[in-house]
């Protein structure tokens, strides 16, 4: 069902991931209706990532004197590289717990949201990541590096001051190891890349297209209003992105913010790099997600997500608003 106007309750399976979703549009309501009133910053708490505190955290890099960006070790680990590389088979499998945790500081100004960072600061963050995720790859027995942030209470931001995480991990599991299954199996079967085939599978849902990019809200999004930016070029790596590719990146994913707080207010969302160095097959892209509702049952339980703004409906707004805010 991809008209906006004769849209039902269903069941989509993601053609990326092969996940399911639930697609129950409440047709009384828009996605305005979702909107979240401006959150009262937190005070009172001196915060490690502010300029006069570097010493409370661990430098890894800055950029600038005085810095725009700095990157920590982060003070509450999943991984360390302390941890002998373990793995146990049997009945009780396991992957011990080695690896790296870094926490990149988007900017040295507590209270600014990321989306309202200028275009030339994000596109300096973009290469700091992408500085950090190289010569993470260069560690030994690194087999993936994510890059996430966590933006707003609602998406497990634990920091108020504008950050992005790194990990990097020992093994290639979850949902990097499906796509990366599903993109294989896509290229034997039609012989191209799922991903270049994009503008076809998201005709209805193309949110935004430029000479290198193309932002569109998925066929099966999990999440109301979620998005994904996708390079047009085939490339697997951040580090491979031309300096074109970069800044046409950035300009795109700082549109979709600005139009998602114009639509949504202050909302709290997540952004997950899927990039890969090994796999030259993989696509790279950038997964937007909005958390504008709870988890609850049948996504624990399940492990399907309920979403009630189908993406055609967030398209269709998303145009309207974007006439509004260019």
């Amino acid at each position: 069902m991809d008209d906006a106007t004769d849209l039902r309750n269903e069941i989509r399976k993601d053609y990326r991931t092969g996940r399911f979703v639930i697609i129950a549009p409440d047709r009384d309501r828009r996605p305005e209706d979702f909107f979240q009133s401006e959150k009262e910053p937190k005070i009172g708490i001196k915060c490690p990532f502010d300029p006069g505190n570097e010493s409370m955290t661990t430098e890894i890099m800055r950029i600038g004197n005085p810095w725009k960006i700095r990157v920590v070790e982060n003070r509450y680990p999943e991984f360390s590289p302390d941890i002998p590389l373990e793995e146990g088979s049997g009945k009780l499998e396991y992957i011990s717990g080695y690896g790296y945790n870094e926490v990149l500081i988007d900017t040295p100004i507590h209270n600014l949201a990321f989306d309202k960072l200028k275009n030339e600061d994000m596109r300096l963050w973009l290469d700091a990541l992408i500085e950090r995720e190289a010569d993470l790859y260069t560690k030994n027995y690194i087999k993936y590096v994510q890059i996430f942030k966590n933006s707003g209470p609602e998406a497990g931001e634990s920091m108020v001051h504008p950050h992005t995480q790194i990990m990097a991990w020992s093994e290639i599991i979850g949902s990097i190891k499906d796509e990366i299954d599903r993109i294989k199996d896509y290229k034997d079967r039609y012989n191209k890349c799922l991903y270049e085939d994009l503008g076809e599978l998201e005709e209805n849902r193309i949110l935004l297209e430029t000479d290198r990019m193309i932002a569109v809200a998925p066929y099966a999004s999990r999440f109301a209003g979620e998005s994904m930016i996708v390079p047009k070029r085939h490339v697997s790596y951040l580090q491979d992105l031309t300096v074109e590719e970069k800044d046409d990146f950035v300009n795109t994913l700082k549109m979709i913010l600005k139009v998602n707080r114009n639509l949504f207010g202050d909302l709290s969302y997540n952004l997950c790099f899927h990039d890969i160095k090994s796999e030259p097959d993989f696509h790279l892209h950038l997964e937007i997600y909005p958390r504008l509702s709870i988890p609850a049952g049948v996504e624990f339980g399940q492990d399907v997500f309920v979403n009630q703004l189908p993406p055609e409906v967030y398209t269709e707004t998303f145009a309207q608003k974007l006439k509004e805010v260019t």
